[in-house]
């Protein structure tokens, strides 16, 4: 093997070029598989490599851009407690705090100490200051100054007011929260992220849901007999970036004691209710025809009752098809609720509202149309869509019977119904939620809200009522606060008669 010998001036002509081939090497591998952060070369300094292309000579300008930026003082930071600048534009309401044991005419203030949040009426949006005067007291050789009252916010920028207000526009009114975020900006002037919005439902949520829970708590321990149906939700999946899928409220109500639970879950299989109604046995459910609801049933010994709604849409639907049996059908299922509105309006408690069916011959009169029913399918057509509603009917009227014998039970469960309505309408509003999370506490805002008017409250003033009152609280005094308890009435007042 022959040697070959070069010069040491050869030697580093050589390693320079390797040098500098290595390099450029090296740029063109970032630039074709680098990560973006990587690409970025300094035109004036970037290698080329001689690939037969002839550049294109691109003309640039320079563009002077000029801003300014407003600067805190020193002074300005202590007072805000490093939460931003004050929103001086709006009208103040100050809330003076004394120690106890100061007599401001006789012992001398050496400062004060001032705590602001933007807070909200119905109509105006104003700053909230708490003042606290510091006193010296030679004896002990110290400051006094009063405790801040307790906030659902430590040291945040948002009092109660708005707080209920954000969380009752967004699931009582439907109103998104950027254009809530737009509706602040034009009609005071204030400027609040729609993030902002977001974690003031999220701090909200907090407040309320203990009280929530309270409320199943009653439920379950209490109630025999609930109403229950479900609706669907679009949430975005974690797992998938802009995906959504179909999930569903479930939603319970205690007609006797005006409790309304929402309850999420990521599908409409047994599991939801399986999960939320394990603790209700023995008592009495009404449903429509939906099967998810049949496994709780037989576990728990819970008694099925039908909804006869469900059972008159079928009918309707087939008013098109054959109008003289559907309208016969129609007829005999109106002079039903005819009965049930009779009742309402005489205000008929349950054991008179059962006599009055029984005055009514309800129970021949059920019999009477099961057999028709029975006849009609016998001889129809297998298309034939009076056909199908009997079929939808006579799977279901076994389960009547709990409406014929307690007179606590309704013809139907229009009342759940009317509860999920505003589920329906936010859908039209918001599309889908953000999470899973998100909709779970969607569940507990509109089991509050519900419940709330049902008891003939203001939503708004409630949960205001709520966060001023339960961050100074034990937990063991939450039943002061449900929405049916005295106190909560002697505080906020009823806007109206209790609904029936």
């Amino acid at each position: 093997m022959s040697t070959i010998t070069i010069s040491t001036e050869e030697y580093n002509t050589l390693k320079a070029q390797i040098t500098s081939l290595t390099q450029q090497l090296d740029w063109m591998k970032r630039q074709l598989f680098g990560s973006k952060s990587e690409r970025f070369v300094n035109p004036e300094g970037q290698m080329q490599l001689d690939l037969g292309i002839t550049p294109v000579e691109v003309e640039t300008k320079n563009e002077h851009i000029e801003y300014d930026r407003e600067k805190l003082t020193v002074k300005e930071k202590k007072e805000g407690h490093s939460r931003g600048q004050m929103p001086t534009h709006l009208p103040f309401v100050d809330e003076v705090i004394i120690p106890e044991g100061i007599d401001p005419e006789v012992d001398r203030e050496i400062g004060r100490d001032i705590t602001w949040e933007v807070d909200y009426e119905p109509g105006k949006c104003f700053v909230r200051r708490f003042i606290r005067p510091k006193y010296a007291d030679k004896k002990e050789n110290t400051i006094v100054i009063a405790d801040l009252p307790a906030r659902p916010v430590d040291r945040g920028n948002f009092g109660p007011g708005i707080m209920a207000s954000v969380t009752n526009d967004k699931y009582l009114y439907h109103l998104p929260l950027y254009r809530q975020s737009e509706r602040f900006l034009r009609e005071s002037h204030l400027k609040i992220a729609e993030s902002t919005l977001c974690d003031i439902v999220k701090n909200t949520f907090l407040w309320i849901d203990p009280v929530f829970y309270k409320m199943k708590h009653d439920v379950f321990a209490h109630a025999t007999y609930i109403l229950a149906d479900e609706t669907h939700i679009r949430v975005l999946l974690k797992q998938k970036k802009g995906k959504a899928h179909k999930g569903y409220y479930w939603v319970y109500y205690d007609p006797l004691r005006k409790i309304v639970l929402f309850d999420y879950y990521h599908g409409r299989g047994r599991g939801g209710p399986n999960e939320f109604l394990k603790s209700y046995k023995n008592g009495i459910i009404q449903i429509d025809g939906y099967v998810g609801y049949n496994e709780v049933i037989k576990e728990n010994g819970l008694t099925r009752a039908a909804c006869m709604a469900h059972v008159r849409r079928k009918f309707e639907e087939a008013l098109s098809y054959n109008k003289a049996d559907a309208e016969y059908a129609l007829s005999a299922i109106g002079n039903w609720f005819k009965i049930e509105r009779k009742a309402k309006e005489q205000d008929l408690g349950y054991s008179e509202r059962l006599e009055l069916r029984n005055k009514n011959n309800l129970s021949e009169d059920f019999k009477d149309f099961k057999e028709w029913m029975l006849k009609y399918s016998a001889d129809a057509l297998p298309s034939d869509s009076v056909r199908e509603a009997c079929k939808y009917a006579l799977g279901q009227w076994d389960y009547f019977d709990a409406y014929l014998t307690d007179g606590r039970v309704e013809l139907s469960n229009n009342k759940v119904e009317n509860a999920i309505r505003p589920v329906a309408l936010g859908r039209k509003n918001f599309m889908f939620k953000g999470s899973e999370d998100a909709a779970q506490r969607g569940a507990v805002i509109y089991s509050i809200i519900t419940t709330a008017k049902l008891h003939g409250l203001d939503p708004r003033e409630y949960i205001k009522h709520l966060l001023e009152k339960l961050p100074g609280e034990k937990a063991s005094n939450i039943e002061k606060y449900l929405p049916w308890a005295q106190e909560v009435a002697d505080n906020i007042g009823k806007i109206s008669k209790e609904p029936q």
